[in-house]
């Protein structure tokens, strides 16, 4: 899937440049392993049967019903919208 926009400032660096140093260390893994998987799939439904059962993929309810969720350690999540195939507002959060 093709990232149009990334919220993250950490994220960005690390899909453009490879540069993981704005993400704290113990999480760089579990994130390059998601975004690979995300980046690869042809589409979300693509993505959704790749994913491992421990990334707890869900969608998002209330105001957020249009973003998706992947669990990455604890609070983490890379959070993100999919439209028209393309993945927009990707983002590392602790939001609980």
């Amino acid at each position: 899937m093709i990232v149009r926009s990334v919220r993250h400032r950490g994220l960005r660096r690390l899909i453009e440049n490879d540069d993981p140093r704005s993400l704290r260390p113990d999480l760089v893994n579990r994130i390059r392993k998601v975004l690979t998987v995300l980046i690869l799939a042809n589409d979300l439904d693509d993505f959704l049967d790749d994913a491992p059962r421990g990334w707890r993929v869900h969608r998002l309810s209330g105001e957020r019903q249009n973003e998706w969720s992947v669990s990455v350690s604890g609070n983490w999540r890379i959070t993100f919208e999919e439209e028209d195939g393309a993945i927009s507002h990707l983002n590392l959060e602790d939001y609980h």
